[in-house]
């Protein structure tokens, strides 16, 4: 528990932070959307980029494994969708985005610090597919779904949105230059780097400030109703996340397809992030009821100090 809060604490400050100046007349209604549009679409893109370039992944690729991870985000995602449509009424949009928070966990500022402090040098290996998972097929899916079920048309229509959702927006395209990059063996020359360092640092804490701000609008919201029936609809997303997805990756990875412990280990702890801030950001960027989700992401990550060390115990016996 002390190492996850230890790894967390500077997530939770921003977010205290967020939530502190909200309403102070600081930050107008349109603060989030703009901040999170310049999270989007300008400062996450670099840090991709530059994470999948400094990754060798043709030496590190294990096959099994990236098809179960890829398999279980698939299989949530689109169940998510299905059941949030037809259980619980939720608009398509909507339920694309809360679906996204069962499989889209905090893998950058979470997961690959607690990896490595726990697996040590080894985990670059399932470090590197669990960076081409989520910003290869969590995130752009997700997006690609969300366009996909815009307007109507023909089954053509649709799909040909869905492709270009998923193939032709910021993350993909950052994740299709960083492969390139790292298949070929190129260095990023040292000015571009610098840029990429620059401007890609400012993607976290922006993104976490604007979730600050939208949890503090959410609760105040809810308060000003009188009502906690929208605690219903979080509370499903929070423990899917860090309960079902675990679960299910401990199931596929351990006993359906027995790969090793180590592997084992490294995909449920993968599972058992809390829920990512860039879930939020997507939402609020297609108006998907961001600030439902603003919210889940901080019950998760609250709850995770305490679920994320109990997961470890049992899958590694620390």
């Amino acid at each position: 528990m002390l190492q996850f809060l230890a790894i967390s604490t500077p997530f939770f400050a921003v977010i205290a932070l967020g939530a502190l100046v909200s309403g102070r007349g600081l930050f107008g209604p349109e603060a989030v959307k703009v901040l999170n549009t310049f999270a989007f679409t300008i400062a996450i893109p670099p840090v991709v980029v530059r994470v999948m370039a400094r990754q060798p992944l043709a030496e590190l690729w294990h096959v099994g494994y990236f098809a179960a991870l890829a398999l279980i985000a698939l299989t949530m995602l689109l169940l998510g969708v299905a059941i949030g449509r037809r259980v619980f009424g939720w608009a398509h949009g909507t339920a694309v985005s809360r679906a996204q928070c069962l499989i889209g966990g905090n893998f950058a500022f979470l997961g690959i610090p607690l990896m490595l402090a726990i697996l040590g040098d080894r985990a670059a290996a399932p470090i590197a597919i669990g960076l081409i998972c989520d910003t290869a097929i969590v995130v752009p899916l997700s997006i690609g779904l969300i366009e996909a079920g815009r307007g109507s048309g023909s089954v053509p229509a649709i799909a040909g949105r869905l492709i270009r959702g998923t193939a032709l927006n910021p993350f993909m395209l950052s994740v299709a230059a960083g492969l390139a990059l790292s298949l070929s063996g190129w260095p990023i020359p040292e000015p571009v780097d610098r840029f990429l360092v620059f401007l890609g640092g400012a993607a976290a804490p922006v993104g976490v400030f604007a979730l600050g701000l939208a949890a503090r609008q959410w609760t105040g919201q809810e308060a000003a109703r009188g009502g906690d029936a929208r605690w219903l609809e979080i509370v499903p997303l929070v423990l899917g996340k860090l309960i079902l997805h675990p679960l299910l990756a401990y199931l596929v990875l351990a006993v359906l397809l027995r790969l090793e412990p180590f592997w084992v280990t490294a995909g449920v702890l993968y599972a058992a992030l809390p829920i990512a801030s860039n879930v939020f950001v997507i939402a609020e960027r297609f108006e998907t009821g961001s600030r439902t989700i603003a919210v889940a992401v901080v019950a998760a990550t609250a709850l995770a100090s305490m679920s994320f060390p109990l997961t470890m115990w049992l899958v590694a016996g620390r």
